[in-house]
This record gives C-alpha cells, sequence and structure tokens, in this order.
C-alpha cells in the first residue's frame, strides 16, 4: 500500500512539474526514463497521459512493452548493442537518439519504414539515407552545476542548429536530458523552476542572435531515484507466473 501510494505521489509531482515547465515554456515537453516504469501506477499514468519514455535497452524495452506503453510514446537512446536498435525498430519505434555512424547504419537496414532521429552533441551532421530523417537535437547535461548547465546545453544545441539551418536542414525540436528523476517527481519545485527559466533564457537570447526560429524543447531526467523496485526482466516474468533464473 505505502509504495502504491508513493507511487501515486510521484504521478502527481510529475503532473505538477509539467505544468509548471509549461507555465515558462508554452507546449514544452517532459519525458520519464523507462526505468521509473518500474512503479506500476506511475507507469499507468504515463501510459495515460502520452508522456515520453526514453528507453536505453533490451531491460527497459521489456519495460514499456510489459506497461502497454505505446511504441509512439517511446524514444530509443542508441547505444553499442545494435540488436537493441532492431527490436525497438521491430517494436514500432520511431523515434532515436543516435550519436554514431554506425546506430544510424543499423537504423537505416532494420525497416522499410522512416525513422525520426535526433542528433545527439557527438553525432555527424550529414546523413545518407532517406529514411533517416532528422527532427531535432540532444545533449545530456551535467546537472552538477544546476541551471547554467541547462542554458550552456541549450545554446550549444542552437549553434549545432545554425549549422544544420546553412546546409538546408531546419532544426525544429531539441531535447534536453540531466539529473535525476526525483527534479521532476519528488517535488523540487524551486530547482526545477530553476532550470526553465533559464533553459527558456537560453533559448529566447540564443534564437534572437543567430535569428533562428524558436524550436520546441523537451525536458527529462537522464537517471531515476527510484529504489528497490523490480527489474524489467522480474516484473515479465512475474505477470508470466514465472521465476527468472
Amino acid at each position: 500500500m505505502t509504495r502504491a501510494l508513493d507511487a501515486l505521489d510521484c504521478a502527481a509531482h510529475l503532473q505538477t512539474s509539467v505544468h509548471l515547465m509549461r507555465d515558462f515554456i508554452p507546449g514544452a515537453g517532459c519525458g520519464v526514463p523507462a526505468a521509473a516504469l518500474a512503479d506500476r501506477a506511475l507507469a499507468a499514468w504515463v501510459r495515460d497521459h502520452g508522456v515520453t519514455v526514453t528507453a536505453h535497452d533490451d531491460d527497459e524495452l521489456d519495460l514499456v512493452r510489459y506497461h502497454g506503453l505505446r511504441p509512439v510514446q517511446v524514444v530509443m537512446r542508441c547505444g553499442a548493442a545494435t540488436g537493441a536498435i532492431g527490436r525497438a525498430a521491430g517494436f514500432g519505434v520511431s523515434r532515436f537518439i543516435v550519436g554514431t555512424p554506425q546506430q544510424m547504419a543499423r537504423l537505416a537496414e532494420s525497416t522499410p519504414h522512416t525513422k525520426y532521429l535526433y542528433l545527439d552533441e557527438h553525432s555527424p551532421l550529414v546523413l545518407g539515407d532517406r529514411r533517416l530523417r532528422v527532427v531535432g537535437l540532444h545533449a545530456d547535461v551535467d546537472d552538477s552545476g544546476g541551471a547554467v548547465e541547462w542554458a550552456g546545453a541549450a545554446e550549444r544545441l542552437l549553434c549545432r542548429a545554425v549549422v544544420l539551418k546553412t546546409c538546408g536542414s531546419p532544426i525544429r525540436r531539441i531535447s534536453l536530458s540531466g539529473g535525476s528523476s526525483d527534479i521532476w517527481m519528488a517535488g523540487r519545485t524551486p530547482h526545477l523552476a530553476s532550470v526553465v527559466a533559464a533553459v527558456d533564457g537560453a533559448l529566447r537570447d540564443g534564437c534572437q542572435r543567430w535569428r533562428l526560429d524558436r524550436p520546441s524543447v523537451t525536458l527529462s531526467p537522464l537517471t531515476t531515484a527510484r529504489r528497490n523496485a523490480a527489474s524489467p526482466r522480474s516484473a515479465a516474468s512475474v505477470a508470466a507466473g514465472t521465476t527468472p533464473a
């Protein structure tokens, strides 16, 4: 009972955080790490409200599917394990954060459908496959420096957007991930307000300086602070009536 109430509190705090973000940045998006879905009540709220979920690997894809999230809600962060990239594409995921030519090549060969890419700060800016469409830029934020790090990351992405604009590929979306989920889901409103205000200021000033159309923005935790949660495969095993090895 306590765990369920705690998860409901997390959902309530997340809803408050979304409203706070949109008070500063109208239309701002909010994402959560897939690992946070280990709490069923929170997972249900995220699923029912269409919140974006970021998955990293096979275990997190298992968790996403176990809780019935739609592929359209999922963003896959591509890593070294290319098998997970193909599995995500097979599940119907169409949005991917990519950083290497190898990841892009795996995506291009996985399914014939168009994939929508967020390029991270290390990725090449030129793509060779028409099925891979760049829709945004992504950066991870070192949250140890507070709001100033978030503003700096937003500015770096705008600099990359200027380069892509000159190449005929205007960027309309950016995403920033940093810190722990307790910023969004444990009522740390003052800290979140300072982060969002800093990002808003960086976007306003940068777009004016470089004459860019203001991109839409999604902010999300990079890690989850949840503790004592069942692993994705353990949750799936319980549902199936089996015990994992």
